[in-house]
């Protein structure tokens, strides 16, 4: 059974949010309006409001920052993933409290899989600054 930690799962106000993707922009001369058109979106300001933290980058928009800047997500959003690795852990470990007593097969693997999934999450978690 594992460890199931259920505190320190908000993510840190240092990582909430934030984004690299303006320092990245701003290292290659691109345009706020230049980036949209390249992430298809219609105008500078979502750009802006991804850059300031305002507004979560799409899934299409995440995607095709990595690809333009060839960086990964981790790198570009952070906070994003941050906050994304904290929202697993809390639902892994409600679904691993609320399957806890079934003695089927088929929870035992579900379980098993939960176990190595919030193992493998708490691992590779961003740590707060000091």
């Amino acid at each position: 059974m594992p460890v199931i930690l259920l505190a320190g799962l908000a993510p840190s106000m240092h990582h909430r949010h934030h984004s690299y993707l303006r320092p990245h922009r701003r290292r290659w001369g691109l345009t706020q309006q230049e980036l949209a058109f390249l992430i298809g979106v219609k105008s500078r300001t979502a750009v802006s409001r991804i850059e300031g933290s305002k507004r979560r980058p799409s899934l299409d928009a995440v995607f095709l920052c990595m690809l333009i800047f060839n960086m990964p997500a981790l790198e570009l959003f952070p906070g994003l993933i941050s906050e994304l690795r904290a929202s697993i852990l809390s639902r892994a470990s409600e679904l691993y409290e609320e399957l806890q007593g079934d003695p089927s097969k088929a929870t035992r693997i579900k379980l098993d899989f939960l176990e190595r999934l919030l193992a493998r999450v708490e691992r590779h978690r961003i740590q707060p600054s000091a």
